[in-house]
């Protein structure tokens, strides 16, 4: 017998998803297009004006435990009506989800913040407006609008680098001003003589054209930039090019170099050199052949198209800036700067100054990031050493005499009372805009250090999990990534914490992204610090240490000149340590390197280096290792290059002298340290004097 139909009894609650929304009788089912189309006209209602304007929501089927709110009939769109009379405002536990965050809940200012991101992220991808606030949820447009400093008035109103996208779109904007700023840069390549226009029957055979493209660049403060660049990618290796690597000056070098102008009041001071790539000189033979500008066609004799020969290097070209560094080079040394073999990018000159009270011995110092010069001399007048150079320099190439320096790739540079100090205020903040993009949360607070003890083991077990998400893949290796450069240039107290989570740059997990996002949040609270460098009278000295872990232990060391540290590392060894001991002598092999490295860098720059720098152990076994083979039962599987410290000892290069672990500031590089344990040694890595630290602490407050 068949089975009888069931009657559904009239309830007071509704029988199906809490969520979903209400059937009615009278409207089919709306689709998406149906819900995107009315997001548009609810949107032009906005903008032309509509006072009555409400707020349009997309729920989602997939949330668990989070109160959330059902809404009411004055809330649904006026074409649909609820079939079941509802009572207002029930509450039903749901999941926090990312879903349940895109809808209105009982804090919708806590809540509706993914949404709204995801709404302006698509909005900067290029999605309509009605697409990307249909993304935001329940965030009501007109309100956001008319919010006082608002985010999504500041995202519609920020210029961005994807709003031109090529010379048709650029003329569609601002046809006169692109070709005002085309027309500048065509005249730069024309005083050069970057290139020169031959017929097209000139092209040797088995050459390939390469494209010329524009590259457009609103700058911040408004003008408009047009870059007339090389396809690179287009030219053939060992053709159109050999050789490529050009390098640049080290973090470490300008500290040093930073430590050396604090000691003797010497003045740093930056240069800029104007279009520096095309300052440079070809090799012979190093010809590359392109097709002419876009948009600017020249015809030759024959009335065809002429393309052009390249003869100097330009934007682009993959041995552009190998070819501006071999430029640059040789005529420092001719000028008679010494190449310093440490850094292969900076240099030093010592001579003899004639001045009106006699001689004067004088040495400047220069260190060279592609286009930028960071000089540190001493004296500046007419007569100084500093004067003769940057006569011969202006002379010689275009540069622009940027002032004291105060900033460098995103490091900013103070000078008050003899003390220099190195930070990256604007920097962090502008990761906390991209990542915070609803503010720091509350608690990220200036005393909660970057990270705690469990995440060691949230990297080990992120590493054991199966492949990521692909979107938390791209948000955590960005900010890995952006906390990497931090961690390297100005920030060692995060240096152990950055260390950890690239560990798992293949395989993040939530946990972990939550644990970046702390760092960046204590980052914030600390924007203000930085490496503070004063006068002192003390030499060179390294600290070393490591953890022994279950596995893989973590190597750290610093290196000070008497004040804020120069150097500073926190890696993971390559091996296995089987006792302490083991795992101490391969950390101080591997800072014994740079021991060795820093000696010879501060010989060069004109420093007495005839005593052995002090590398110091908390470890006495490891001491009476790096001295002697001693412990051959418990050492003689270690590799022959983890004694490389013993090496340098014998050789008078180093000595190795014991260090209490309370006062051994490489701990704070090998494990989480909580507490106050974390603040007094980061004060002492970083020469954070405690009265700048309440300072900081009532700005952030």
């Amino acid at each position: 017998m068949p089975p009888k139909p069931k009657v559904v009894p009239p309830a007071a609650h509704p029988t199906h998803h809490p969520k979903a929304p209400a059937e009615t009788s009278k409207a089919p089912a709306e689709t998406w297009g149906d819900k995107i189309a009315e997001v548009g006209r609810k949107l032009e209602t906005i903008f032309t004006g509509a006072e009555d304007a409400t707020s349009i929501r997309h729920l989602s089927f997939a949330d668990e435990n989070i109160a959330h709110e059902e809404p009411i009939a004055e809330e649904l769109p006026g074409d649909a009506e609820p079939s079941v009379p509802r009572k207002p405002r029930r509450k039903v536990a749901f999941e926090k989800t990312a879903g349940a965050r895109a809808t209105r809940s009982n804090n919708p200012e806590k809540l509706r913040g993914l949404a709204t991101s995801t709404g302006f992220a698509a909005f900067a991808l290029g999605a309509s407006l009605s697409t990307a606030v249909f993304a935001m949820g329940t965030v009501n447009l007109f309100d956001e609008l008319a919010k006082p400093g608002s985010s999504l008035m500041a995202a519609l109103a920020k210029p961005s680098s994807v709003d031109t996208k090529g010379q048709a779109d650029a003329y569609s904007r601002d046809k006169p001003g692109w070709q005002k700023s085309e027309a500048k840069e065509l005249k730069n390549h024309e005083d050069n003589g970057s290139w020169e226009y031959i017929d097209a029957s000139a092209l040797p055979r088995g050459r390939r054209l390469v494209k010329l493209v524009w590259v457009y660049k609103v700058k911040r403060d408004g003008s408009l930039k047009s870059l007339l660049c090389v396809q690179g990618c287009r030219q053939v290796p060992g053709v159109d090019y050999d050789q490529t690597w050009c390098g640049a000056m080290r973090g470490t070098s300008l500290r040093v170099l930073s430590q050396l102008a604090a000691n003797s009041g010497m003045h740093m001071r930056r240069y800029d050199f104007v279009a520096a790539y095309l300052q440079g000189e070809l090799l012979e033979g190093e010809t590359v052949y392109c097709y002419p500008p876009p948009g600017y066609d020249v015809k030759g004799a024959d009335g065809q198209k002429q393309i052009c020969r390249i003869l100097k290097p330009v934007y682009g070209m993959a041995q552009a800036g190998r070819r501006w560094q071999r430029t640059l080079f040789p005529w420092l040394k001719d000028f008679g700067f010494a190449q310093t073999h440490s850094d292969q990018s900076v240099f030093t000159l010592e001579r003899t100054m004639q001045t009106p009270k006699g001689p004067r011995r004088e040495r400047i110092h220069v260190g060279v990031y592609v286009d930028d010069l960071a000089i540190v001399s001493l004296e500046q007048d007419e007569h100084s050493l500093h004067h003769s150079f940057i006569s011969a320099l202006e002379k010689r190439w275009n540069v622009e005499d940027e002032g004291d320096l105060t900033d460098l790739l995103g490091i900013e540079f103070t000078r008050e009372n003899g003390v220099v100090e190195l930070r990256q205020t604007k920097y962090i903040e502008k990761l906390a805009a991209e990542f915070f993009p609803d503010g720091v949360p509350p608690t990220a607070q200036a005393n909660k250090t970057p990270c705690d003890r469990e995440l060691p083991t949230l990297v080990s077990l992120a590493l054991l999990g199966g492949d990521p998400d692909p979107g938390l893949l791209r948000k955590y290796q960005s900010i890995c990534g952006a906390l990497l450069y931090a961690s390297g240039n100005t920030r060692p107290d995060i240096a152990l914490s950055t260390g950890l989570l690239c560990r798992a740059m293949g395989r993040p997990t939530p946990e972990l992204f939550d644990a970046a996002l702390r760092v960046l949040g204590y980052l914030y609270r600390n924007r203000h610090l930085g490496l503070r460098y004063e006068a002192s009278k003390g030499s060179l000295e390294g600290f070393s240490d490591s953890d022994w872990a279950v596995k893989h232990s973590t190597s750290g060391f610093t290196f000070h000149i008497g004040s804020a540290t120069v150097s500073w590392s926190s890696k993971k060894q390559t091996s296995v340590a089987l006792s302490s001991c083991e795992a101490e002598i391969v950390a101080g092999s591997e800072a014994a390197k740079e021991a060795i490295y820093l000696s010879s860098f501060l010989r060069e720059l004109g420093l007495d280096m005839s005593e052995p720098p002090p590398l110091k152990l908390d470890n006495k076994s490891a001491i009476d290792l790096a001295y002697n083979p001693e412990h051959h039962s418990k050492t003689k599987h270690i590799e022959r290059r983890h004694y490389f410290i013993r090496e340098c000892v014998e050789n008078g290069k180093l000595r190795v002298p014991f260090v209490p672990t309370a006062d051994n500031v490489a701990d704070f590089f090998t494990k989480p340290l909580m507490g106050k344990h974390f603040f007094l040694m980061r004060d002492k890595v970083m020469n954070v004097p405690h009265s700048r630290e309440r300072e900081i602490a009532e700005k952030d407050t």
